[in-house]
């Protein structure tokens, strides 16, 4: 059997964030044909992390119009120790009213 090795202490945060149109820079409403159509919404860490951390997200709510396919996206992007940017994404005739993104960021 192999040697275990040594975990630090990790550090764990957590939250769900609502996007939906009432944001001033929300496009996913509006068909654009090929052309993506995105939301980015910055993430501060309560607290920061020594260095930058895993952080993983999952969608666990949507609104969306019934009459296309679901096209959607979501990203932690530009992650750093203090934070990272939260990215929806949808394309084509697809139109999202919200979507709610729960995400987990994992450091020391």
């Amino acid at each position: 059997m192999g040697a275990m090795s040594n975990v630090a202490p990790l550090s764990l945060l957590s939250a769900v964030v609502v996007l939906d149109s009432s944001l001033e820079h929300w496009s996913l409403l509006e068909p654009a044909g090929e052309l993506r159509r995105s939301c980015r919404l910055p993430v501060v860490f309560e607290r920061l992390f020594s260095a930058p951390p895993l952080v993983h997200v999952g969608v666990v709510g949507i609104d969306a119009s019934k009459d296309d396919n679901l096209r959607l996206s979501v990203r932690a992007e530009s992650i750093t120790e203090q934070g990272f940017v939260l990215s929806v994404e949808t394309w084509l005739n697809t139109k999202i009213w919200s979507v709610d993104v729960s995400w987990l960021a994992i450091g020391s």
